[in-house]
């Protein structure tokens, strides 16, 4: 992976977690819309963790 792909994938997780922080002050930590979105954030903590 570049590092252009690994600054990347370090934006959308910035990115993510504020929205992350933003679902759970809306809506729960147990909502389902929450635990999607940290969901999708473990993916891309994952994958930048992987390369």
């Amino acid at each position: 992976m570049s590092i252009a792909d690994k600054m990347e994938i370090k934006k959308k997780i910035q990115k993510l977690r504020s929205h992350l922080i933003s679902v759970g002050m809306k809506k729960g930590l147990t909502h389902p819309d929450t635990i999607q979105v940290s969901q999708n954030l473990d993916k891309l903590l994952n994958e930048y963790g992987k390369k």
